[in-house]
Order: C-alpha cells, then sequence, then structure tokens
C-alpha cells in the first residue's frame, strides 16, 4: 500500500507576508502578464515607427518632455515613500507606514493631474493614424494602472492610519508595494518611446 506523505503546512497562516503567501504569487503571476502587455506595446510602437515614413506624421510634432518627465521623478519618489513605508511596518512602525503610503498617493494623484493636462492638449486623436493609436493606447493603458494604485493604495493608508497592519499583518501592504513598482517603473520604457522615441527616430 503506498504512502501519501502529508505536507506541513502549521506556517502557511492567513496573513504570512512572504513567499509562503498565495497571494504574494498571485501579484507576482500579475505582474509577470501585464509586463508582457508592457513589452508588446513596446515592439508594436517600434514596429510601427520603423516601417513609417515619417515618425511622427507630418504635421505632428515630437510631444513636449517638460510634464513627463517630471512626472516620471514624482514616480520614482513614489516608489521611493512606498519603499520607506514597507521598511516601517517591517519595524512595526504604524505611523511611518500610513506616512509613507499616503505620501505615495498624494504624489500619483499629482502625477494623475499633470498627465490629464497633457492628455487634453494633444493635438491628434486615436484615430487620425497609427502614431496617434499607438500614442493613445499606451497613455490610457497607464493612466488606467495609475488611477488604480492611487484608489487601491488609497484604502491601504486608511487601513494605516486606522493601526490594521502589524510586522504579521502585512501581505495587504506587500503585495500593494509590489504592484507599485511595477506600475512606476514601467512608465519608464513609455517616457522613452513616447517621448524620446520621435526625437529619434524623427532624425
Amino acid at each position: 500500500m503506498r504512502v501519501v506523505k502529508g505536507i506541513d503546512v502549521a506556517e502557511m497562516i492567513r496573513f504570512n507576508p512572504d513567499r509562503r503567501a498565495p497571494l504574494w504569487w498571485g501579484i507576482l503571476g500579475l505582474i509577470t502578464i501585464e509586463s508582457a502587455v508592457v513589452l508588446t506595446f513596446c515592439v508594436s510602437y517600434m514596429y510601427l515607427a520603423a516601417y513609417a515614413d515619417v515618425w511622427p506624421p507630418s504635421g505632428e510634432s515630437a510631444p513636449p518632455m517638460l510634464w513627463p518627465s517630471i512626472n516620471l521623478g514624482l514616480l520614482m519618489l513614489s516608489s521611493l515613500t512606498m519603499f520607506l513605508a514597507g521598511q516601517a511596518i517591517n519595524r512595526g512602525n504604524k505611523r511611518g507606514l500610513a506616512i509613507g503610503v499616503t505620501a505615495s498617493v498624494l504624489l500619483a494623484t499629482a502625477v494623475l493631474v499633470l498627465r490629464s493636462l497633457e492628455l487634453m492638449a494633444y493635438e491628434f486623436s486615436w484615430k487620425d493614424h497609427a502614431y496617434g493609436s499607438i500614442v493613445w493606447t499606451i497613455s490610457g493603458f497607464h493612466y488606467v494602472h495609475v488611477t488604480s494604485i492611487v484608489f487601491g493604495s488609497a484604502v491601504v493608508a486608511i487601513l494605516a492610519w486606522r493601526g490594521y497592519f502589524t510586522r504579521q499583518r502585512q501581505i495587504g501592504v506587500v503585495v500593494d508595494t509590489n504592484y507599485w513598482y511595477f506600475v512606476c517603473f514601467a512608465w519608464i520604457p513609455f517616457y522613452l518611446l513616447l517621448y524620446w522615441g520621435p526625437r529619434v527616430y524623427g532624425q
């Protein structure tokens, strides 16, 4: 008779804050899938630019660099404050967690405001040409993701101010932080393509 050995699940408690938590692997899977989407958008942009006679199309100028560069700086800064928030709860510092997550939410909200103004200033539509389609698609994709982390992390911030999270009960913070990093760092290739790309391919 074959004996099946059991698995020791004594340490698999509901709030494991590391790789022992199924939710940790869930967010890793989500980030992997969405990273493939980011890569697909980048390849699509480069393909369209490489085979276009003129990029951007005649009559369209390369987007201004100032506000997107400021947005990049704000997103990187928000990643730092989110990192500090995670380090704070690792030390049991609930107030440090609350301050860090709140600061990150405010910084990302500022990014949304600046991006909204930038999108409204676009002089071309998504249906005007291939350039407009890919620019609006990438911009909309990332805008929605920044919006999602603002709302999701706002909930984390509220719970943090209420003292919900502890060193042992912080899987929600870990998952939120990892996804925050993904959304912020995904802006780097998009920033290079949307704002440096026309200046490279347009030479």
